[in-house]
């Protein structure tokens, strides 16, 4: 007999309540929506969390890396905390303005087909060499992050530490050998 699971998921992120609705994906794929875009207080409030777990870590890194689009606000607000660390930003289509870009392939549960991102060389270049952060908004199957481990193998930088909000379906303390920090984790249903 298949488990019932309710229409939401409720997570705490410090002062701030999350009510995550029960969507069904094209796929037929079941999650629990978590989506910080707009959402001022709970990237504020998750910044200030994943702070005190970054530093508590004693991880220390160069720059931070995230991906377009719903990890951008979480990663400027952290940035923010962080005395103005810089960040680099992975975008999901090619601009004009990109020299030399580097394409990468992602899938990631959360969109119907796979997607590509993509870094100008002036992007890739400030990560050559470096300690990365990556920060993102969710952790689950690993798509995002199979694709930034890549991208790290072809510039050439090293992913010190992984921060995120949430894990999903596996909890994880660590991503291929890297410390993942989060503040929560949600289930996959049935």
């Amino acid at each position: 007999m298949a488990q019932e699971w309710p229409d939401h998921w409720t997570i705490q992120l410090g002062s701030q309540t999350a009510e995550l609705p029960l969507i069904t994906m094209p796929n037929g794929q079941r999650i629990y929506a978590f989506d910080l875009m707009g959402r001022t207080a709970w990237n504020a409030t998750a910044a200030d969390l994943l702070v005190q777990r970054i530093e508590a870590s004693g991880v220390d890194f160069d720059i931070m890396l995230t991906a377009e689009a719903k990890a951008i606000a979480l990663t400027q607000s952290l940035a923010e905390r962080m005395g103005g660390q810089q960040y680099i930003v992975a975008r999901k289509s090619l601009k004009v303005y990109m020299t030399y870009p580097i394409e990468l392939n992602v899938v990631s549960i959360t969109t119907s087909a796979p997607q590509k991102f993509y870094l100008g060389k002036d992007r890739y270049e400030m990560l050559r060499g470096q300690r990365v952060c990556v920060v993102d908004d969710v952790v689950s199957t690993g798509g995002t992050m199979g694709a930034f481990f890549d991208l790290a193998r072809r510039v050439g930088f090293e992913i010190g530490l992984i921060a995120c909000v949430l894990t999903e379906g596996v909890e994880r303390t660590e991503f291929n050998g890297v410390p993942l920090l989060s503040l929560g984790h949600i289930p996959f249903p049935g």
